[in-house]
């Protein structure tokens, strides 16, 4: 499962936190970049390269389960040069390479990170992760990951890829949330999710609670003239191990798609599209065992669909299992950044901020 394997790929890498030269900054001005987007900074950019092409099967991989492809980040791969006269107030910068010979990349960290860290690293067999917040601009995380030679570099790509992803990943997310609720909470919905359901979430202001029968179902749905996306709230008492698996989920939610949603055209309502792959993976939702699924939805009878992503979660507190489903309709629009938003949205289950 993804994120069990990232715990124990993690464990792995050979990672030494060092400190950093200190820098003058004063009155930085702000970074640019928009979320998910990051310049990647190489001593040379070239698509033949090894190093390249390891580094680019991460960070240029697409984005799962959307109808067409769309990639996970939005990456410019730079040399040390063009980066200091263009992209040094970028909000996200990550320089990879190896400290060997006198190369450009080479002098460049090694005046950033100054001469005694810059000793430890040359004398080192390992990998070295140097986070920096802040250097040139403001919100700024610069990540620097270096290695005393090619080699060592190349051998510890894929654990390194991993960690940076991750990070990079949930880094993003928090920006996507943060700006979520920049208009407000619906602090309405929010109270009566708890009280009346023990449901502690944040429910952005441009959401609105639809009526529908149910005590123990609830219909969230945002509508613009571009999109709509829509949050399914279910639970259910917990009674064992059996319905902690993706076939019942699946099943769980064509049965609710079937009762509550629909289209205008008579006798239409929403299915999972098991013409396409799903996928399942075991992750924490703030401290609880959550089941992740992710995939594409249509409309049996119509000609709507997008993609999907849902938590089922078992709520030991309450002694229940709580499915909540995100998905959007937006035909004309890239598909990535909605389900951002909504996963942004549906991971604060649990861990309700103050709304405003």
């Amino acid at each position: 499962m993804r994120k069990q394997k990232l715990a124990a790929l993690l464990l792995l890498i050979t990672t030494v936190l060092v400190s950093c030269k200190e820098l003058e900054v004063k009155n930085l001005p702000y970074s640019i970049g928009g979320v998910d987007e990051l310049v990647v900074v190489l001593n040379s950019v070239d698509s033949t390269d090894d190093l390249f092409n390891a580094i680019d099967s991460y960070l240029g991989a697409t984005y799962s389960n959307t109808p067409q492809p769309e990639f996970r980040f939005g990456v410019t791969y730079v040399d040390v040069a063009t980066y200091e006269s263009t992209f040094s107030k970028h909000r996200n910068l990550v320089f990879i390479g190896d400290l060997e010979g006198s190369t450009n990349f080479t002098k460049f960290v090694r005046e950033l990170i100054g001469e005694e860290t810059y000793g430890k690293i040359r004398a080192s067999k390992t990998s070295f992760y140097l986070p920096l917040n802040d250097i040139w601009a403001r919100p700024q995380y610069a990540e620097t990951i270096v290695a005393n030679d090619r080699d060592l570099l190349l051998a510890d790509i894929d654990n390194i890829m991993t960690g940076l992803v991750d990070r990079i990943s949930k880094r993003e997310l928090a920006k996507i949330r943060n700006n979520q609720f920049i208009p407000g909470h619906n602090v309405q919905v929010e109270q009566m999710l708890e009280k009346e359901h023990k449901i502690a979430m944040d429910i952005p202001k441009d959401f609105t609670l639809l009526d529908t029968e149910g005590e123990n179902f609830l219909f969230l749905r945002k509508s613009t003239i571009d999109l709509t996306a829509s949050i399914m709230i279910y639970y259910e008492p917990y009674v064992d191990s059996m319905q902690l698996n993706p076939v019942y989920l699946l099943h769980l939610r064509d049965s609710l798609g079937a009762e509550y949603e629909s289209s205008r055209v008579q006798g239409s309502f929403a299915q999972t599209e098991y013409r396409v792959p799903r996928s399942h993976d075991t992750i924490t939702v703030n401290d609880m065992y959550c089941l992740e699924s992710r995939g594409l939805w249509r409309l049996v009878n119509d000609f709507m669909g997008g993609p999907f992503i849902n938590y089922w979660i078992y709520d030991e507190a309450n002694k229940r299992m709580m499915y909540i489903d995100a998905y959007v309709y937006a035909p004309d629009m890239r598909k990535r950044p909605q389900v951002r938003q909504l996963e942004a949205v549906i991971s604060t289950f649990g861990k309700r901020s103050l709304g405003d």
